[in-house]
């Protein structure tokens, strides 16, 4: 918002400097983001004239030789312009002024007449400029007075960030109320304007939509003339960024400047009834607005209509059938209190933002619509020569206060931090403007909020309020006590963070989503929820993605799409994430860890890239398990039921009795569907359930003191085994001297059997308390041997 400061001085008595007023605000929490201070000062070099009489040049057919008085003689001025006649009051620019632009004004000799002087245009002053030409100003003004002061020219602008719940600082009156506040200088007072509601009144007003419009008023004034506004109000709307549009008009924008409170003008010869309805739009009605603008109206639109159509957007723009015109000679002036909600919605549905509507947003004060009316209406009186009916129309209970609340003064300092007495406490409450009185002996204050303080509504509202007006920098900076509690992390929150270290210290970097998905993604996807249903958005972020998403793989799918058509070769990816399913009324909620893999790496030889199998994408879970549970027992079963994987090249992830994932290679057919031409292989891992199977107390094993044999073997057995079999066979004999059997190789083709394969394995053997012999190594190896060709129905390949 822009302040003026010699505005400012005339609300504010005994205003501090520019500097300290800028001080102030910023420290009270209103930032002053810029000060645009006058470029020049002009002192005597700068006044109102008055043409006494004026002739053509005698040796210049475009040239006027103007007889000027200034306040203390009369001058003659050489000016080009035609637009003035003898009488008018202009700005005269005497030798000696600079003006802007690095103009410097000197006597000179103009075709052999010598001029003292230059008339000025607004353009020449650096005001905006509304018609070509001189500067014609009204005429009550004196010769000689300074016209620096009268158009602005010297004059400081603030401008002030305003935040949204202090909508009662977007008027001139709401900053000086806080100046006064912060700076403990007194306010002066308003002129004093009354007004009375009555059934008699010209207009008959009716609020239907009591909900969206609490309380409206309207004047009617009569007999007014719509000219240009006087000089003093046009530089007043220009300095805040408003041009002038005529006397009405400027005067319901000034008021809106000066107390904030949104006015409109109605031509009254163009209201139907004459009546006004405060109502909710009906099914195909239509509003051309001030801007020409032609509305389709919506059921939520507030309006204010006539006895037959809308007349207004209510909070937002008046319409254009009844605008106020050099025809209009009564008016009917609304003033009102609507809904910010209802504001915000209309503005926003047909992008019209005005500064009326910037304000009902914020909320207006209540209790100072009848003044602000009557303040308008006077004004009229005086600029328009407006004439205002005794009795107001109006609907709805003017309020006479804001909020009452009850405040301890104990608990200021407490949650201040710093002492305060509860004599401060009720000095910074009557700067606000605020009517206390002490109840009990703490003492707790019972406080009656004023009417514009809307944001005022509880207890800490009120010690916000002490803080910032004695001011923040009043408080001493002191460590605070803050106990050092242990920190306590959950299971899943521990798992989650050591997967992340794991999985990146693999080779896998960590892939963000968000946690919507298209119906297609859930089909294709089901995730490892037994809830049949996806959660639908009521509001969904991103067209298509209606649901939540049951499964973290689509988008790890998609990113791996994406990153193959960008070029890139291997694409290892893991994301830890929510997922959700409906059951009913309840919602089911899921962390899951899933893996993708994509692209060559390296192989078994040197220098050889391979693209990743089966085996790798197991490798890693596996890493997975045995961080999460280590002692747990783990097992992966085939399986073909799963419809997002290959029914050939699937399994799911047991720990203990439990299944907590699945993992394999993508389908053919999703794979088509998504594009992706790469073979990628992916798992889902619902691990917050496989760390119920983590020991709660881990213990540590001794480093071997012994060395271990390894023996290496190759068996045939039926294509149909799985490679994990002999694991699980040699893992049940329980001896102690066999301390791991590992898969390194499978193999079918050329030299084996069509119904068989052959599997490589390799077999640690160690003893806690003894260096094993060979002997006794092969003879253990031939019992392990023994017992897999029996259970396999294996043979050894030589």
């Amino acid at each position: 918002m822009r302040v003026s400061y010699q505005w400012l001085s005339e609300l504010v008595a005994d205003l501090p400097p520019v500097d300290e007023v800028v001080r102030a605000l910023t420290m009270g929490g209103l930032e002053v983001e810029s000060v645009e201070r006058p470029a020049l000062t002009y002192g005597d070099t700068l006044v109102i004239a008055r043409i006494a009489d004026m002739k053509q040049h005698p040796n210049a057919d475009r040239l006027t030789l103007c007889h000027v008085d200034d306040g203390s003689s009369v001058r003659d001025v050489v000016c080009g312009a035609r637009n003035m006649k003898a009488g008018d009051t202009v700005v005269l620019a005497r030798p000696g002024c600079e003006l802007p632009g690095g103009v410097h004004i000197k006597a000179a000799r103009l075709r052999g007449v010598e001029s003292q002087g230059m008339l000025c245009s607004a353009s020449e002053l650096g005001l905006p400029q509304d018609r070509d030409g001189i500067l014609i100003l009204e005429s009550a003004l004196k010769p000689g007075e300074a016209a620096a002061p009268l158009l602005g020219l010297e004059d400081a602008v603030l401008e002030v960030a305003i935040t949204p719940n202090r909508g009662d600082c977007l008027s001139m009156r709401g900053i000086a109320r806080e100046v006064s506040a912060l700076c403990r200088v007194p306010l002066r007072p308003l002129p004093k304007a009354g007004a009375s509601v009555s059934n008699a009144a010209a207009v008959r007003v009716t609020i239907e939509a009591r909900d969206r419009c609490a309380l409206y008023r309207g004047a009617v004034v009569r007999g007014i003339a719509v000219t240009p506004s006087p000089t003093w109000l046009r530089t007043r709307l220009a300095g805040a960024g408003l041009r002038s549009i005529n006397n009405v008009v400027d005067v319901t924008n000034f008021v809106l400047l000066e107390l904030g409170q949104p006015l409109h003008a109605f031509d009254l010869a163009l209201v139907a009834g004459p009546e006004i309805r405060v109502r909710l739009a009906r099914a195909g009605e239509r509003l051309r607005t001030l801007d020409e603008r032609d509305l389709e109206l919506d059921a939520d639109d507030l309006v204010i209509a006539d006895a037959r159509v809308p007349v207004a957007l209510a909070g937002v723009m008046g319409g254009h059938e009844s605008a106020v015109s050099a025809a209009t000679r009564e008016i009917l002036l609304e003033a009102a209190v609507f809904h910010p909600g209802g504001v915000r919605r209309t503005s926003r549905r047909h992008t019209i933002v005005t500064d009326s509507s910037y304000r009902f947003e914020r909320g207006v004060d209540a209790t100072a619509v009848e003044s602000a009316l009557a303040r308008a209406a006077a004004m009229l009186g005086d600029i328009a020569g407006g004439r205002v009916d005794d009795a107001i129309a109006g609907d709805g209970i003017a309020p006479t206060s804001g909020a009452r609340i009850r405040l301890r003064s104990s608990r200021v300092p407490r949650v201040i931090g710093t002492a305060v007495t509860p004599k401060e406490i009720e000095s910074v409450l009557d700067a606000l403007g605020c009517t206390v009185s002490a109840v009990g002996e703490d003492p707790t204050f019972d406080v009656l909020v004023p009417g514009h303080r809307t944001d005022l509504e509880r207890e800490i509202d009120l010690i916000e309020e002490v803080a910032r007006v004695r001011g923040y920098e009043s408080i001493p900076a002191v460590l605070p006590d803050m106990p050092m509690l242990p920190v306590r992390v959950s299971a899943t929150e521990k798992a989650a963070r050591d997967l992340r270290s794991l999985l990146t210290a693999s080779g896998l970097s960590e892939h963000l989503a968000m946690t919507f998905a298209t119906a297609a993604d859930n089909r294709r996807f089901p995730g490892l929820h037994d809830a049949p249903e996806a959660v639908r958005l009521l509001n969904p972020v991103r067209a298509g993605e209606d649901e939540l998403r049951r499964s973290v793989l689509p988008s790890l799918a998609s990113a791996v799409a994406v990153n193959v058509a960008a070029s890139q070769s291997r694409i290892d990816l893991f994301q830890i994430g929510s997922t959700f399913a409906r059951r009913g009324d309840l919602v089911e909620q899921r962390s899951v860890l899933g893996i993708v893999l994509c692209g060559p790496r390296p192989g078994r030889r040197l220098g050889r890239l391979e693209q990743p199998a089966f085996g790798d994408l197991k490798g890693v879970v596996e890493k997975v398990l045995a961080l999460l549970a280590p002692a747990a027992t783990m097992r992966f079963v085939a399986s073909s039921a799963r419809g997002e994987y290959h029914p050939r090249s699937c399994a799911t992830v047991q720990v203990g009795e439990a299944v907590v994932g699945h993992l394999g290679k993508l389908h053919p057919d999703i794979a088509e569907e998504l594009e992706i031409t790469e073979e990628i292989f992916l798992a889902e891992i619902d691990y917050p359930e496989v760390v119920e199977y983590s020991p709660r107390h881990q213990g540590l094993r001794p480093i071997p003191r012994f060395p271990s044999s390894t023996r290496d073997v190759s068996l045939l057995v039926p294509r149909q085994t799985p490679a994990n079999a002999a694991v699980e066979v040699v893992e049940r004999l329980e001896d102690p001297c066999i301390e791991s059997i590992v898969v390194f190789d499978e193999y079918s083709g050329a030299g084996i059997a069509q119904e068989e394969k052959a599997l490589g394995y390799t077999i640690v053997y160690r003893a806690a308390d003894r260096t094993l012999t060979d002997a006794e190594v092969s003879a253990l190896h031939e019992k392990v041997l023994d017992v897999l060709i029996e259970q396999l129905r294996a043979r050894v390949r030589t």
